[in-house]
C-alpha cells in the first residue's frame, strides 16, 4: 500500500471551478480575487483580507507595510519554517530566536516578556500558531499594549483555528495565511493571504502587493475602468491570479466538512496510540480549537532502540509517507553561520527535533489507510520498543 504524506483535494470535474471571467480571457488579479477576499472575511471574522500569492509574501508585505527597516528588531521561533525569519530579513531586520514552551511546541511566552522586558527597541513579534494549535493571543495582544510592539501571526497553519481571542486572523493586528499546496485549504498549490481590522494597514498592503500602483489591471480594463494609473510607493509583485482564487472559492465551500474528517482523523490516531509508551501525543484537547493542519507525534528516546530517522524510514519501506516538522532555524547552515547558535542552544526545539514525526492527515485519508498506518506504527513498535 502506498500512503502519501498528503493527498489534495480536486474536484471532479475542473469546469466546475472555473468562473465566466476566466472563460473570457482575464486570468490574472481580478473579481475572483475579490470575491475570494470576501469569503475569507466572513470565514474568519474579519474586516479586511489581501489575498496574495504566498504566506511569506503576506508576512513580508505586513512587515514592510509597518516601516520596519535595517537594525530593527523581532522575534520569532527557531522552531519553525524558514518563512517567518525571512520576512524581516528581506527588509535588513535583526532577528531575535526564541525556544519553544516547555509543553508544546508553540514559541515560550515567558521568553519572550522577559525579552521585552529587558529590550525597549523590539518592534515586532512573529509567533506561529504551530500545526495549528492555538497561540494565547490574549497574552501576545497584552504585550503589544504594555511594551509597544507590533504582532504578526504566521497562521499558515492555523486557517480555522480558534484562539482564546477568537478565530485566527480576526485582530486589529496582522495574520498571514498560508494556501500552499498540502495546507488545509490551497489555491491550486501556492497562495496566501493577509487579514486585519486594521483599514490603514490592509489599504498599505494592498498597495505593495502590487507594484505601489494605484489601480490593479481590473479596475483599469473593466467596462467602468480607465487606463491612467500612479505609482505612489515602492511595492513588489505578490498578487494572486484569478484562476488560483476561483479554486480557492472551491475549497472554501467543502472546509467545514474536510475540518471535521481532520478531527475524526485525529481521534483515530489518539485512540489508538495511546497505549505506546514509546510514543508522546499531542497534549492539545479534540475541542480546543485547533485547526490539525498536523499531526505530529514524538518519540521517547529513552523508550527504543532505533532513532527517529530510522523510525521514519522503516515506514516509508511500508508505503507511508512521514514528515518531520521542522529543523529548527538556528541549525540551518545560513543561520547557524550569520547568528553563531550551537543546536543545544535551544534545548526545547532541538530535543523536538530528534523526536517529531508528523503523520499523514488529509480528508481523503480512507478508513483502511488509518488502519494500515497503525498497524505499520504498532508492528515497529514490537520490534524496536525496549
Amino acid at each position: 500500500m502506498k500512503i502519501p504524506f498528503h493527498r489534495p483535494e480536486l474536484p471532479k470535474d475542473f469546469n466546475e471551478i472555473v468562473s465566466d471571467s476566466i472563460r473570457s480571457g482575464w486570468l490574472t488579479t481580478g473579481d475572483q480575487v475579490q470575491e475570494f477576499e470576501d469569503e475569507l472575511k466572513k470565514y474568519i471574522g474579519c474586516e479586511y483580507v489581501v489575498a496574495v500569492n504566498s504566506c511569506t509574501a503576506a508576512m513580508h508585505l505586513a512587515i514592510a507595510a509597518k516601516d520596519f527597516g535595517k537594525g530593527d528588531k523581532f522575534i520569532v521561533p527557531t522552531f519553525t519554517f524558514v518563512s517567518t525569519i525571512e520576512c524581516g530579513e528581506y527588509l535588513s531586520m535583526e532577528p531575535i530566536l526564541l525556544d519553544c514552551e516547555p509543553d508544546s511546541f508553540n514559541i515560550d511566552l515567558d521568553q519572550i516578556e522577559n525579552l521585552l522586558k529587558q529590550d525597549p527597541t523590539i518592534k515586532a513579534i512573529i509567533p506561529v500558531h504551530y500545526g495549528g494549535s492555538p497561540l494565547d493571543t490574549k497574552r501576545l495582544y497584552q504585550f503589544a499594549e504594555n511594551y509597544g510592539v507590533f504582532i504578526l501571526e504566521d497562521a499558515a497553519h492555523a486557517l480555522g483555528t480558534i484562539s482564546l481571542s477568537g478565530k485566527v486572523g480576526n485582530t486589529k493586528y496582522g495574520s498571514a495565511f498560508s494556501f500552499y499546496a498540502n495546507k488545509n485549504l490551497t489555491t491550486l498549490g501556492e497562495g496566501g493571504a493577509f487579514a486585519t481590522n486594521n483599514r490603514k494597514l490592509a489599504e498599505r498592503v494592498k498597495n505593495l502587493s502590487l507594484h505601489g500602483i494605484t489601480k490593479d489591471g481590473w479596475r483599469r480594463f473593466d467596462s467602468g475602468g480607465h487606463w491612467e494609473y500612479d505609482i505612489i510607493s515602492l511595492g513588489y509583485k505578490y498578487n494572486m491570479p484569478d484562476i488560483a482564487a476561483s479554486f480557492g472559492l472551491w475549497q472554501l465551500k467543502q472546509i467545514n466538512n474536510w475540518q471535521a474528517k481532520r478531527k475524526k482523523i485525529v481521534e483515530y490516531y489518539l485512540s489508538n496510540l495511546k497505549e505506546l509508551d514509546g510514543i508522546i501525543l499531542p497534549k492539545y484537547g479534540i475541542n480546543d480549537g485547533n485547526a490539525w493542519h498536523l499531526f505530529v507525534i514524538q518519540l521517547n528516546p529513552d523508550l527504543w532502540t532505533i532513532n527517529r530517522n530510522k523510525f521514519i524510514e522503516i515506514l516509508k519501506k511500508k508505503g507511508i509517507g512521514l514528515s518531520v516538522h521542522y529543523k529548527p532555524i538556528h541549525m540551518m547552515e545560513y543561520y547557524f553561520k550569520k547568528l553563531s547558535h550551537f543546536p543545544e542552544s535551544f534545548p526545547r526545539a532541538y530535543y523536538l527535533y530528534q523526536s517529531v514525526v508528523s503523520l499523514p492527515i488529509y480528508p481523503s485519508l480512507t478508513q483502511h489507510e488509518l488502519e494500515y498506518i497503525i498497524t505499520s506504527i504498532k508492528e515497529v513498535a514490537e520490534d524496536h520498543m525496549k
